[in-house]
């Protein structure tokens, strides 16, 4: 009985079952209660009426805080479903699912054990933070499908080079997903490949390859609506608070009360998980500095660098 639950097969398919009956099950068209949803639904229909599908509008008028890949998927939705809730939430959610079988498949590739990789997948569905977002039509789980999609196929371009283009066209996707928080792969596979080869990786033309493709399709929205409106895109978009990495109330007493949220939304919300994680990455510290593994190395350096910036 034991070995029958172990087996991949199973695992994989009762992972996907249970993603898609929670991520898209009971998704009733009651409307959405969230600004930041009604906000992002409301692009997607516009987009999916208007013409150009390079520049975002709302209301009728440009709106430049978010590249457009989700919306084209949202509006994709309403062409299949209608103008409706589920049409908003159905691609966000359908990432949320990708998202958990790439976390098995990661796991399963970088430890070969499928206990190990089941439990990895499975404990995505529970922290609440991953589900309700999944659910909802926001561009958080899509930005980490996409970043999780990158990374996997950058450790496995370590043994074939060909996955460099795909490294490339998922750190693409995160970009027009979620401006510079699509660029984390390439700080992140940078700073890997720097620990695990100093400069001997980067010497592999397919690693440029897919670095330039990011690049292009990522930024080509960038170029787009900066041809089309100027300095007003330029200050619209990177001219916003949260574009700012150190701003001048940065040590302000209510940005601090802001940042120490974060922590309490952890210690809130991450439960039971959250001391296993701290853990987690204490082990992986270990086994990469000492022991050199790579897989723990890749884990370890992308959870930090997320965490500290």
């Amino acid at each position: 009985m034991i070995q029958f639950f172990s087996e991949r097969r199973f695992q994989v398919v009762f992972i996907l079952f249970t993603s898609v009956l929670l991520l898209l099950g009971r998704q009733l068209d009651v409307g959405l209660t969230n600004f930041d949803d009604a906000f992002y639904a409301q692009k997607a229909k516009e987009i999916f009426d208007s013409e150009n599908i390079w520049v975002v509008t709302y209301f009728g008028g440009p709106s430049f805080e978010n590249p457009p890949l989700i919306f084209w998927l949202m509006g994709l939705a309403y062409k299949i479903f209608g103008v409706s809730t589920y049409a908003a939430v159905f691609f966000p959610a359908v990432l949320g699912v990708v998202t958990i079988y790439l976390t098995y498949r990661m796991a399963l590739y970088l430890y070969q054990d499928t206990w190990v990789a089941f439990f990895a997948a499975f404990i995505l569905l529970f922290p609440g933070m991953f589900l309700d977002g999944a659910r909802r039509a926001m561009l958080d789980v899509p930005l980490a499908c996409f970043v999780t999609a990158a990374l996997f196929a950058l450790h496995k371009a370590l043994k074939d080079p060909r996955y460099y283009w795909l490294y490339g066209a998922m750190t693409a996707c995160g970009i027009l997903t979620k401006s510079f928080l699509g660029f984390w792969p390439l700080v992140i596979g940078a700073v890997y490949l720097f620990w695990r080869d100093r400069l001997g990786a980067f010497r592999v033309p397919q690693y440029w390859g897919g670095v330039a493709l990011a690049l292009v399709l990522g930024c080509f929205w960038y170029l787009v609506n900066w041809i089309k409106f100027g300095d007003v895109f330029v200050q619209s978009h990177f001219g916003r608070q949260h574009m700012t990495l150190i701003r001048s109330d940065y040590f302000d007493i209510s940005q601090l009360k802001i940042f120490l949220g974060y922590g309490r939304d952890f210690l809130k919300t991450y439960w039971p998980w959250l001391p296993f994680t701290l853990g987690a990455l204490w082990v992986f510290a270990r086994k990469a500095f000492i022991r050199k593994e790579d897989g723990a190395a890749l884990l370890w350096i992308w959870a930090v660098l997320v965490f500290v910036v």
